[in-house]
């Protein structure tokens, strides 16, 4: 990867509503969905407000030392444990991939991909996904940007079909659950939110031109992100019910194929959720640089292909032998493995953070 790039501060940040959108619609919508009914509305703006205390810690982390990429920072603040460090946030974003992945594997083997093995569909995946890795950050970048255009209309169109059959009734009562339950959810959404913005980490900020306009961008993005994720989620519950859409894997696509246009244009939806794929494409793209750029660095080893192929080979072997089923009840029974894995690397970030404040004084 070349560290020199430049950046615009406004397409970097377009990165942003990939990282904290792309792993809800994948994942997370039909846990907090099921799990907090009618009450999912009020869960998600709990969980932005704690997300945006940790959104900013990951923010202070991305800022320190401009010159330097997330393995440096770890070898500057951990000059004696970073490699331990540095193997511990690897396996995380190793596991990430795995699940981001396996899950898009699944949404397109149920859905368009119905006869075709389950094991050629991941396969295809992680080769596309390394290709796009191989063209450069350039590439990753301009990708980000064109969807991120791509979303904000298909966002609006989808709104605006679907506006007609809005029922407010259907999100009443606002509260139908214990509040543990949606402070639990709320504090799982956080988590699922923002901590995929450590994959800001892979672009130093010395490569970022228009500085002095990237906080307030960062901020707005994650705030549209919250808003999209907020309003297809309000627009799903009060047109199917809480109870409809948690019958289904992915409720919120489930509520696209309801759209039509001129009565009788339907299947809209698959123009929607191409979107929700380049998401998933381009976070698997952060995730694999993040990776293979981790093991270069910490290991000062070439950049082959060999220990590529021995990454993507283990993301594939456990795709298809351990997440043997591809069904509802499995996502749920996974929800929290990304959570172990979020929570280590943010408890990283706050320890470098606390480390960085120490060296300082």
């Amino acid at each position: 990867m070349n560290y020199k790039e430049k950046i615009n501060s406004f397409f970097y940040c377009t990165l942003i509503l990939h990282l904290c959108t792309s792993s809800f619609y994948g994942i997370f919508s039909s846990y907090i969905i099921s799990k907090t009914k009618n009450s999912s509305l009020l869960s998600l703006l709990l969980g932005f407000i704690f997300s945006l205390i940790i959104s900013k810690i990951i923010f202070a982390f991305v800022s320190y030392k401009e010159d330097l990429n997330y393995v440096e920072k770890i070898k500057y603040l951990f000059p004696k444990t970073s490699k331990i460090v540095n193997i511990i946030s690897i396996l995380c974003s190793i596991f990430g991939y795995i699940l981001i992945t396996y899950r898009l594997t699944t949404f397109l083997s149920n859905h368009y991909l119905i006869n075709t093995p389950r094991y050629l569909i991941s396969l295809l995946i992680i080769i596309f996904t390394y290709y796009a890795y191989s063209k450069g950050i350039q590439t990753i970048i301009r990708i980000s940007f064109v969807t991120f255009i791509i979303s904000i209309i298909n966002f609006f169109f989808d709104f605006f079909s679907l506006l007609n059959q809005i029922n407010i009734e259907n999100l009443l009562p606002v509260i139908d659950v214990n509040y543990i339950t949606i402070i639990k959810s709320s504090i799982l959404f956080s988590l699922y939110f923002s901590i995929p913005l450590i994959y800001l980490n892979v672009i130093s900020l010395n490569q970022i031109t228009n500085k002095k306009n990237l906080k307030k961008y960062y901020y707005i993005m994650i705030s549209l992100s919250f808003i999209i994720i907020f309003i297809s989620t309000f627009t799903s519950i009060s047109v199917n019910t809480s109870n409809v859409c948690s019958l289904f894997d992915y409720p919120i696509y489930s509520t696209l194929k309801r759209i039509r246009l001129f009565s009788f244009i339907d299947s809209l939806e698959n123009i929607s959720i191409s979107a929700w794929f380049l998401f998933i494409i381009n976070i698997s793209n952060m995730m694999i640089i993040y990776i293979f750029n981790g093991i270069k660095d910490t290991f000062n080893i070439s950049n082959t292909f060999i220990y590529k192929f021995i990454i993507l080979t283990f993301v594939f072997i456990i795709q298809n032998f351990v997440f043997s089923n591809n069904n509802f009840n499995e996502s749920h029974k996974y929800i929290l493995i990304p959570v172990i894995f979020l929570s280590i690397s943010l408890l990283i970030i706050i320890i470098s953070l606390l480390k960085s404040k120490i060296n300082r004084n």
